[in-house]
């Protein structure tokens, strides 16, 4: 049996353009002789939906273009899985839910067979407990010879579960499994994801095609790599990560190399890349604006966009105050120019000294240490700035706060919180310093003029670009200079923070692994830390913990943070109102 693996990047609620594109593919399949296309979980509506699964009138339009595609079948000698929601009469249903998350065999203009989701994920960055009823009866297809087991992403994800999807399947004698999904990526998912579905197969005696969404939505990434993983727990085909493709599949070995992923920090830019690109694709924006400050948070922001958009569609500036260095505006300068953006600088001196003297503060000069007030005072100049630049030629602009910032509130509300999309909010400090040194790495395809060949979207690239070049975009004094915001005279981020060596890796046992503060002391083992004193280690998880709950209220008021680690904010829900310290 030959499959067509439709790895698939929808937009939520684009019935018409999903529609098509589902069309297009199912006709390409057969044209190339598969007998079997499969789509990803909600291909026909996207994922995840939210509140829209409870419009009654979002379901039915589903429902029209589901009937509409199963028509154009008739006449076809494929069949096609495709993930939708359908809708729940609500009598006697489980859950709480208006309606299900689903899948349709369509085969020969009809619709042969639905099948519901059983295992609802309600944890995390998901809440589909709240929006589906779970589907209670495990389905079974006969076809070609086979007999084909039906799940959805979270029914194989099942050690949290008293039902057992695959354990159902087994009994009534599937002996292939399809799982559709669409399952978010964060670092080290592709590990978990393998070692699941071999397990599952080795267990069973069964193989499993698994196929899944790819790009970007909202905060969510999907990285694809879909994959058929045999019997004896072999994977026989894996698709490249981030790559919105239709791929084939005849369940033997493939002859092409089977793709063995990116590194942890090629996937992770990779990640970002997607990310932006889709959140400016799928909501009509068409060119950002990114604060440059001379640092290595912009100036990573500003390569991710160029990367995504092209170095046209990036607006770089730089807004000098009173504690800013000439060095920095320089740097700024030279990564504009490295990356081929437009750039300009918009002073705020003028009106930082106009606002203080309309406060009767007095000016500020390098011999008067600002108060907190005039601090923060800059950054929101800069915020209004580039909220101006926004507002006056259509510009979305991209905050550059990292997640170890975000976690100690090291940021200001309505300064460099301002804006769009947050596009390194969930990655660490020493990430952000591993992801830029990657970046200056990467080989740029050229042609024979020399010129580059558009934006650096994924490291698979056609055989006929054949001439690469590697140029750093980063200069290395951004990369060298220690972390400053200026706001102040002679200001470093270790005045107010640890080392963010020392810094992520408490924040990562807190956040990720959700240890208490005792047993992060325990744990604690990061550059200098063994010969720290245990009352200093004390104070130093204490002091960061606190800081990290106390800023709670400044994180609900963060633009869009894409997903990058097992653990986003948007995924852990604390309240801001807490006085449990642990």
């Amino acid at each position: 049996m030959k499959f067509a693996i439709a790895q698939m990047n929808p937009t939520v609620g684009d019935y018409v353009g999903n529609e098509a594109k589902i069309l297009r593919w199912i006709d390409e399949a057969e044209k190339k002789g598969a007998d079997l296309i499969v789509f990803p979980e909600a291909a026909l509506c996207g994922y995840p939906v939210w509140d829209l699964a409870n419009k009654k009138h979002f379901v039915a339009e589903g429902l029209k273009c589901l009937k509409r595609i199963a028509a154009a079948t008739r006449n076809r000698n494929i069949a096609a899985v495709v993930g939708f929601i359908n809708p729940s009469s609500g009598n006697g249903e489980r859950g709480t839910g208006n309606a299900f998350n689903a899948l349709a065999w369509i085969e020969k203009g009809k619709i042969r067979t639905i099948y519901h989701k059983q295992l609802l994920p309600t944890y995390d960055v998901f809440l589909e407990g709240i929006f589906f009823r779970p589907g209670s009866e495990t389905k079974i297809v006969p076809f070609k010879g086979h007999k084909i087991g039906l799940t959805i992403c979270e029914d194989i994800w099942d050690a949290r579960y008293v039902v057992k999807p695959l354990a159902g399947l087994a009994k009534k004698g599937a002996d292939l499994i399809l799982n559709i999904s669409a399952s978010p990526y964060y670092r080290d998912v592709a590990t978990s994801r393998e070692r699941l579905l071999k397990g599952h197969t080795r267990r069973y005696g069964f193989p499993i095609l698994y196929v899944n969404q790819v790009g970007g939505q909202d905060d969510l990434l999907f990285d694809g790599r879909s994959m058929f993983v045999d019997a004896k727990g072999r994977i026989l085909f894996r698709s490249p990560a981030f790559e919105e493709r239709l791929f084939f599949f005849d369940g033997s070995p493939w002859p092409h190399p089977v793709w063995t992923g990116f590194g942890e920090v090629e996937e992770m830019y990779q990640a970002l890349v997607v990310g932006v690109r889709d959140y400016f694709r799928k909501n009509g924006f068409r060119k950002a604006v990114i604060g440059l400050s001379g640092g290595i948070d912009s100036a990573l922001v500003a390569a991710i966009a160029v990367d995504a958009l092209g170095k046209d569609a990036v607006k770089g500036v730089t807004m000098p105050g009173p504690f800013s260095s000439v060095g920095s505006w320089k740097d700024s300068e030279d990564l504009a120019k490295r990356l081929g953006i437009e750039f300009e600088v918009r002073p705020i001196r003028k009106m930082y000294q106009t606002f203080l003297a309309e406060q009767d503060q007095g000016p500020a000069t390098r011999d008067k240490r600002p108060s907190l007030a005039m601090e923060n005072l800059q950054a929101r100049l800069r915020g209004m700035e580039l909220m101006f630049l926004s507002n006056d030629e259509g510009l979305l602009v991209l905050t550059t706060g990292n997640k170890s910032e975000l976690a100690m509130g090291y940021c200001t509300l309505y300064g460099d919180m301002a804006g769009g999309l947050a596009v390194i909010g969930d990655v660490y400090k020493t990430d952000v310093y591993r992801l830029a040194r990657y970046r200056n790495t990467v080989p740029i395809p050229i042609n024979f003029l020399g010129e580059e060949i558009g934006a650096v979207q994924t490291t698979i690239m056609e055989e006929k670009q054949k001439v690469w070049t590697v140029r750093e975009v980063i200069p290395e004094p951004i990369l060298t200079k220690a972390p400053s915001a200026e706001l102040r005279p002679n200001q470093k981020d270790q005045d107010s923070l640890p080392p963010y060596e020392v810094l992520d890796e408490i924040l990562r046992l807190y956040i990720e692994k959700n240890l208490s503060r005792d047993e992060i002391i325990r744990k604690l083992k990061g550059t200098g830390n063994q010969s720290m004193p245990v009352s200093v280690r004390k104070n130093l998880v204490a002091d960061t913990l606190r800081k990290v709950d106390h800023n709670e209220y400044k994180r609900r008021q963060t633009p869009p943070i894409l997903r990058v680690t097992e653990k986003a904010w948007f995924g852990r829900r604390m309240p801001i109102t807490n006085r449990f310290f642990a």
